[in-house]
């Protein structure tokens, strides 16, 4: 019975050290202690060539990832944030988050605040980490860097569908609601997020530099842009109408010609 179970722990290390490439992690899964595998590895050879296996699995997996998240089998071990770390010379593997460290939870909320705001610092400050920390994050991360890209577009249509509103009023209370930012973003802030992320979204413009930003100019071209896309808006409304009018006097036409074959 012994014999069984021993070959039981050996299977569930050897296959959770094949997803983590973490020996401490995997022995915790397995319900075994580190003494316990520095013995068998120390004392069977063919435990610790499966052993070098596994690792050499797991690395071979988790070098290709492309999120910090490991998977939902290994997103929280006793209640600890796991995520996927190495890398740089060093070994990947699945570990427990550090502080100050970015974990799926902390990408969540950073996207969901950039997604209201449109303001990578103010997304920052929502999660405790640096901006620099941020952009390295997405560099490594492509999965993370993609969100990012969506969030941006999703806050950037936000904004300029809020500052429409503003300057028309023509959004019902529900409209407005659903695309009002979440917190509220000042105009000031709004004109400014739509400058620095236009390049992203539009494909307009450049990445902005360290120059300083041309507010004011900015405020005026943009509210003149907001004058165009309405009267653009109106035109199709009065040629919608046009043709509308036109279609029932044809049909008002057609009726008259068909009553009066009927009356002959």
């Amino acid at each position: 019975m012994a014999k069984k179970f021993s070959a039981a722990r050996r299977a569930a290390f050897l296959r959770a050290l094949s997803e983590t490439g973490n020996q401490t992690i995997a022995a915790e899964r397995a319900k075994v202690s580190r003494s316990w595998v520095t013995l068998h590895r120390a004392s069977d050879p063919d435990f610790r060539a499966r052993m070098e296996a596994a690792v050499a699995e797991a690395k071979r997996r988790l070098r290709g990832a492309s999120a910090v998240a490991p998977g939902a089998s290994w997103g929280s071990l006793d209640g600890e944030e796991l995520v996927v770390r190495g890398g740089n010379g060093r070994r990947v593997q699945i570990a427990r988050a550090r502080m100050k460290q970015w974990t799926p939870r902390l990408e969540a909320r950073f996207l969901e605040t950039l997604a209201a705001t449109c303001n990578v610092k103010a997304a920052c400050a929502a999660v405790g980490l640096s901006v620099a920390s941020a952009y390295q994050h997405a560099d490594r991360w492509a999965a993370f860097a993609n969100r990012w890209q969506a969030a941006v577009e999703e806050g950037y249509f936000r904004i300029e569908a809020q500052l429409l509103e503003r300057a028309t009023r023509s959004l019902s209370p529900d409209d407005a609601a659903a695309f009002a930012p979440t917190p509220v973003v000042s105009e000031a802030d709004a004109f400014q997020q739509l400058y620095m992320h236009q390049h992203k979204v539009r494909g307009r413009g450049k990445a902005p530099g360290r120059e300083p930003r041309r507010r004011l100019e900015l405020r005026d071209e943009a509210v003149a842009a907001l004058v165009k896309a309405m009267d653009r808006i109106e035109g199709r409304k009065r040629a919608g109408k046009a043709e509308v009018e036109v279609s029932d006097a044809t049909r008002a036409a057609d009726r008259r010609m068909w009553d009066a074959r009927g009356a002959r």
